[in-house]
């Protein structure tokens, strides 16, 4: 059984191969053919050429030629496809080194690319020439065939002598015409035919590409990645080591020399980082990758060229001779900070608010610091102290960061502002001491005593008053004096200074001065007048 099985399968192979081989020579012989007539008739016009003594018709014959020739040519190739099976065109257009409007420096980097995505679309790119090929000689085969048809109908019922000989020129060179159409299109669709056999689906040509990738240029990528991060770990592991044994690398003010030596070793990092995949590329002898790392390093560069110059900026930071140095006073974001340290993430610091900021040093670029004077402001309070803002809002500060600060007041309410609103509202730290003043007024009757007698009466009052009430330590000076004369009264002014242990007290302090002064009055018997408003009638 198995003996009949394999002897049905050889037979069915044998036909099958002798049917394909069958097609293949007819094919051929028609090629053949077609090529004897475009040989012949070129011979033919090489002897018109020589006999002939017009210039013109010289120049009109060798054009004819040439034309001739290319047919030939591409006969011959097709002939040389079939019969071979294979297209062996490369190994001409690399026996004549075909030449090209690229410049050759440009051209050797470019030809693995290119001969690479020629390998990728050949298929797809001979299957495509071929339909346009078959499209035009299904277009021309008619028409040619009318006009063979047509002067052969013509030349039977030709009398003429005169017109006889042009008329079997004309027949002869359009049945040639109609032979090397038709054997150009059974050519091109038995190539198309020999194609479509050997394709394969785009799964399986997806998955033999994906394989062959990962078996050659995917190990080659692997091992390029993996230099990259080893050159990158490694010299980071270097930098961190030597920080480690030599501290003052990263510190604030390092000298000239051990910033620009630190520049120097970034820029090597760098520098071998990018060469080791490419020295990889270089060492498999992958010039597809090498060309291709080449371009994208080319394009990276020319997308870059802007930067050049922030570049140079950013360099300058670095080696803290640019536009904004270490331990300078810098305005960024509405707010002062000192330039702490400068480096690839630079830190800036409030050294009143605590607030630090870490920002990449290319935000540096474009602005100046400063050096800082002595007296100089960084923000107005910090945690824990208590703040009196324009709007009469008091109370203590509890957090503080870039974006808001938040505050307490003494009944445990909690209010957030932005820091810009924060001081729009003209804070007043009440936390480095502050002072209460307060007007007492009394009537006019109380003149005679009101500018010594009654003045220190009243800040012995006070005096006492504080001490009984237990303030007298928080108390920094106490002064009570005469301020003017009012429209209805006699003002004086009591002036508190206290020290900052008294902050949370600030209203308490005023209103109790507001108590003690009233107090004053009903014990001494002072009159505290009210504004009067006489209105006078109009007499007529």
């Amino acid at each position: 059984m198995k003996n009949i099985v394999l002897l049905f399968l050889l037979v069915l192979y044998t036909s099958v191969y002798g049917s394909i081989n069958e097609n293949t020579i007819a094919t051929l012989l028609e090629l053949k053919k077609s090529q004897d007539i475009i040989t012949q008739e070129i011979k033919e016009k090489i002897l018109l050429h020589k006999r002939s003594t017009l210039v013109d018709e010289k120049e009109r014959i060798k054009q004819e030629i040439k034309a001739l020739d290319l047919q030939e040519n591409e006969l011959k190739i097709k002939f040389e496809k079939i019969a071979t099976g294979v297209d062996t065109s490369f190994l001409k257009e690399q026996a004549h080194g075909k030449a090209t409007t690229i410049s050759d420096d440009f051209q050797l980097l470019l030809k693995p690319l290119i001969h690479g995505a020629k390998q990728a679309t050949e298929e797809m790119r001979k299957k495509a020439q071929l339909q346009e090929e078959i499209e035009y000689y299904k277009v021309t085969l008619p028409q040619a065939a009318q006009a063979f048809e047509n002067i052969e109908f013509l030349s039977k019922d030709l009398k003429e002598k005169a017109l006889k000989k042009d008329f079997d020129i004309l027949k002869k060179y359009w049945k040639q015409q109609v032979a090397l159409i038709s054997s150009n299109l059974n050519a091109s669709l038995h190539q198309v035919e020999m194609l479509e056999k050997d394709d394969v689906s785009f799964a399986q040509s997806l998955e033999m590409n994906t394989k062959n990738f990962f078996h050659q240029r995917g190990l080659y990528l692997l091992e390029a990645i993996g230099a990259f991060l080893i050159i990158i770990i490694t010299m980071q592991l270097i930098h961190a080591l030597f920080v480690k044994i030599f501290p003052i690398l990263t510190k604030a003010n390092r000298s000239f020399q051990i910033r620009f030596g630190d520049l120097l070793y970034r820029v090597l990092t760098t520098i071998l980082a990018i060469l080791a995949p490419m020295a990889i590329f270089y060492y498999e002898e992958d010039w597809v990758l090498f060309s291709a790392g080449v371009l994208i390093l080319l394009g990276i560069a020319w997308t870059f060229r802007h930067l050049i110059p922030r570049l140079w900026q950013q360099a300058r930071l670095l080696l803290n001779v640019g536009s904004v140095r270490e331990e300078e006073r810098i305005f960024y974001h509405n707010l002062p900070w000192q330039v702490k340290n400068i480096n690839i993430f630079t830190v800036l610091e409030n050294p009143d608010s605590g607030v630090k900021l870490r920002l990449p040093i290319e935000e540096l670029v474009g602005l100046t610091s400063r050096p800082p004077l002595k007296y100089e402001p960084w923000f107005p309070c910090r945690i824990n102290d208590w703040v009196l803002l324009a709007n009469d809002y008091y109370g203590k500060v509890v957090g503080i960061s870039l974006e808001f600060i938040e505050l307490v007041d003494i009944g445990g309410g909690h209010r957030t502002f932005i820091i810009s609103d924060f001081l729009s509202l003209s804070p007043q730290n009440l936390s480095t001491g502050f002072r209460i003043i307060n007007t007492l007024g009394i009537s006019y009757k109380h003149q005679k005593e009101s500018t010594n007698e009654i003045v220190d009466t009243l800040e012995k009052y006070i005096l006492q008053k504080i001490e009984e009430e237990d303030y007298t330590e928080g108390l920094k000076k106490l002064i009570v004096q005469f301020s003017h004369a009012g429209d209805s009264s006699l003002d004086i002014a009591i002036i508190a200074n206290f020290n900052a242990d008294m902050a949370p007290l600030y209203y308490r302090l005023q209103r109790a001065i507001s108590r003690w002064c009233v107090d004053a009055c009903s014990e001494y018997g002072w009159e505290i007048p009210f504004p009067q408003l006489t209105v006078h009638g109009i007499k007529e």
